[in-house]
């Protein structure tokens, strides 16, 4: 059952990447924002912090023009971008819609 249950899991879990600079004011709003989300969600997401100015093969992989932005894939797949700052209420119920799909 316990083996069951972890393959649910598995199927519900979503990753997110910030993708942000150091030199971004609004990026460094957000960096406790998801950090918190990062603990509280543990369970089923996983977030990728990403510095575009040192992964830039990642940030033009994902068409990144501006930070902070999020992208949240499931199963490899792209399911929400957003850029700019949120709330952590707003980002953590989008983050919740997201896994029902």
């Amino acid at each position: 059952m316990t083996e069951r249950n972890h393959n649910v899991q598995e199927i519900d879990s979503l990753m997110l990447f910030q993708f942000y600079a150091e030199w971004c004011y609004p990026c460094k709003m957000m960096m406790p924002v998801v950090n918190t989300l990062k603990v509280k969600l543990e369970d089923w997401l996983n977030v990728q912090q990403v510095d575009v100015d040192e992964q830039q093969e990642l940030a033009v992989k994902y068409g990144i023009r501006s930070v902070p932005t999020f992208v949240v894939l499931k199963n490899n797949v792209e399911v929400w971008r957003s850029s700019g700052v949120l709330s952590e209420m707003i980002l953590e119920q989008k983050l919740n819609s997201l896994r029902q799909i």
